[in-house]
C-alpha cells in the first residue's frame, strides 16, 4: 500500500509535488473500457462532489467501486480543459480532477463527520444545493463544522503560468486570485489553483511572476460554471469545474518540491517576458505572504529563482 511507503517514492509528477488523500462516499463511479470515473460526495450537496477521472497517460487498473461505499483515494490532481457557453460566448476554463494512484478503505478520522456533512459550502446560496435520497447520516439541518484535514488534502508544486484577479459576484472588489500551475509541457494540462483573501489577492497578483515555482497544500473541490443573461443575472449551467483551494502559497523548494526546473519554462518567461505588469490568472485562497518564509528554510535553500536563471542558461 501506497501508505506504507515513503512520500518520495510516489509523491512527484513529472518532478513535480503532486499528491492527494481524498475519503467520503463513491458516487455514480462507472467503467469505459479500462477507463474509471465517478465522484466522491463530502457534504450533502451533489452539485460539490470530487471529480475523479483517469488521465490518458496514467491509467491504472482497479477492483470495482462500489455505489454509496466508503473509500479513500490516493492520487494526483490533473487538470484538462472545459468549454461552455457563458450566456454571449464559448469560454475555456481549466478544471481539475482526481487520478488514483490507489483504492483503499478509509479509516473513520479519514472520512467527513455528520456534521460536515450538513455544512453547505460557506456563504452558498441555499437555492443553489441539490441533494438525493443517498442520506448516511440522516437529518435535515446543516450543521457548523469544518472539514477535516484527513478526508481532503492535496500538496502541489508547480509552474506559475497565468494569474488572474477574482472579483465578488456583482462587484468590481478584488477577492481572489487564481493561478494556473503547471507541471508538464502540455499547457492544457495546467491545473487551476484558487485562494481567497482580500487583503491580500492584489498583493499575491503582483507578486507572482510567471515562470516562478511556487508550492501549495489545500483541499479539491468544484465550483458552477455560470451564465449571465441580458440583465446581468448570473444563473448556473449545471456544469462545474474542479479547481484546488488553498490558504497560502509558498515558495518551492529545488529538490524537494520541485526536483528539476524543466526546459519549456524558458517558454512561459520567453512569452511573458513583455506582458504589462500584473500578470494573468489567479486562485480562490490566495496565498499569505507571511507563510512563504516558513515554507522557504535557508537562504540558500529559497533562492530557487537563481538556481532557474542558472538552469535556463544552459538549456
Amino acid at each position: 500500500m501506497l501508505g506504507d511507503k515513503p512520500l518520495a517514492s510516489y509523491g512527484h509528477e513529472n518532478g513535480m509535488l503532486n499528491v492527494a488523500w481524498i475519503s467520503g462516499f463513491a458516487r455514480n463511479f462507472t467503467r469505459d473500457g479500462d477507463t474509471v470515473s465517478g465522484f466522491i460526495q463530502q457534504t450533502n450537496d451533489v452539485t460539490r462532489m470530487v471529480p475523479v477521472g483517469q488521465s490518458p497517460r496514467h491509467k491504472r487498473t482497479f477492483a470495482a467501486i462500489q455505489n454509496e461505499e466508503a473509500v479513500k483515494i490516493t492520487g494526483r490532481v490533473h487538470g484538462r480543459i472545459v468549454t461552455w457557453n457563458n450566456g454571449t460566448k464559448e469560454v475555456t476554463e481549466h478544471s481539475a480532477f482526481l487520478d488514483p494512484l490507489e483504492v483503499s478503505s478509509p479509516s473513520i478520522i479519514e472520512m467527513p463527520s455528520s456534521l460536515t456533512w450538513h455544512t453547505p459550502i460557506k456563504n452558498r446560496k441555499a437555492d443553489r444545493i441539490q441533494q438525493d435520497d443517498f442520506q448516511p447520516f440522516g437529518g435535515e439541518t446543516f450543521g457548523e463544522g469544518r472539514m477535516r484535514d484527513a478526508a481532503n488534502n492535496v500538496v502541489l508544486a508547480g509552474i506559475v503560468d497565468g494569474i488572474r484577479s477574482l472579483r465578488g459576484e456583482g462587484q468590481n472588489v478584488i477577492v481572489g486570485v487564481e493561478i494556473i500551475l503547471r507541471q508538464t509541457e502540455n499547457p492544457e494540462e495546467s491545473i487551476p489553483v484558487r485562494m481567497m483573501n482580500s487583503k491580500l489577492a492584489r498583493i499575491i497578483r503582483e507578486e507572482l511572476r510567471m515562470g516562478r515555482p511556487i508550492m501549495v497544500q489545500g483541499k479539491l473541490r468544484v465550483r458552477d460554471l455560470k451564465a449571465v443573461d441580458a440583465d446581468g443575472i448570473e444563473t448556473p449551467t449545471g456544469q462545474q469545474v474542479g479547481y484546488v483551494w488553498c490558504r497560502s502559497i509558498l515558495n518551492a523548494r529545488r529538490g524537494k518540491d520541485i526536483l528539476t526546473i524543466p526546459s519549456w519554462v524558458k517558454d512561459i518567461m520567453a512569452r511573458y517576458g513583455q506582458a504589462p505588469e500584473g500578470g494573468e490568472t489567479a486562485p480562490e485562497d490566495a496565498p499569505q505572504a507571511a507563510d512563504a518564509p516558513e515554507h522557504a528554510g535557508t537562504a540558500a535553500e529559497s533562492s530557487i529563482e537563481d538556481e532557474i536563471a542558472s538552469q535556463l542558461a544552459s538549456l
